[in-house]
């Protein structure tokens, strides 16, 4: 062991933190600037939020930030040592528009897209489609947007606990497949959200969009006091995740 002197000075460097938060800020708002224009995947999820960012677009929040942060850098190391020919900075096989909808998935091999979530749960699901059914929200609509019945979850447990109590990082790989009926019918859902955002773009009236997933709606949603949700405002319940 190294012998460090005893009065060795080491203190916070708050202006340091401020700097590199605002350069960290401005590069995340670089990479959305480069979104291409149009309806995207995403977009369907939450579709009066979708509308909200092209309105009336904000910064992004201090967490935000580290949590966007965090989010491209384990994207794109897992994808690029599971494809390394593919794998390109926090997303796979680039964008592409089918349906007038642009997608990414972040892995396309085999004819099937692989979608990449990280998780800080210490426990597996007890109910694996109750508990993932916003990753597999999003992995559906690749499906159809690819129009394959089959496609690919993987879900990277930051604290997975292990029998020992102790927390590891592991790697959950999943095959998801959908009927000919359940992938025509979920094919017109998503074509009757985008006509309905295409239209509360056009109109520049959200009134006819259904409304965000409840766990993102709340007085931490950027836009809640300007969107006022019909049925969930004025409640000021805090939202699950800090927008």
């Amino acid at each position: 062991m190294i012998q460090l002197p005893a009065d060795l000075s080491i203190e916070r460097n708050d202006l340091e933190e401020v700097r590199f938060l605002g350069q960290a800020r401005t590069w995340l708002a670089s990479q959305d600037k480069a979104r291409l224009p149009g309806i995207h995947a995403s977009d369907l999820l939450d579709p009066l939020k979708a509308y909200w960012q092209w309105a009336d677009p904000k910064p992004h929040t201090d967490r935000q930030v580290f949590f966007f942060l965090i989010g491209k850098v384990l994207h794109h190391f897992v994808l690029a040592s599971a494809d390394p020919d593919t794998a390109k900075e926090a997303s796979g096989s680039g964008p592409k528009e089918a349906l007038g909808i642009i997608f990414e998935p972040d892995l396309d091999r085999e004819g099937y897209p692989t979608e990449l979530k990280t998780n800080r749960s210490q426990r597996e699901p007890n109910d694996l489609q109750k508990e993932y059914h916003h990753y597999l929200e999003q992995l559906s609509i690749y499906m159809v947007l690819k129009n394959v019945l089959s496609g690919a979850l993987w879900i990277l447990y930051i604290n997975l606990k292990a029998p020992d109590n102790r927390t590891y990082p592991e790697l959950r790989c999943y095959r998801v497949q959908m009927t000919e009926e359940q992938f025509y019918e979920l094919e017109q859902e998503i074509l009757k959200t985008r006509d309905l955002l295409a239209e509360a773009k056009e109109t520049r009236n959200p009134s006819e969009l259904p409304l965000c997933r409840e766990w993102l709606c709340g007085d931490n949603c950027a836009w809640f006091q300007t969107c006022k949700p019909s049925g969930r405002w004025p409640d000021t319940r805090r939202s699950k995740w800090t927008m």
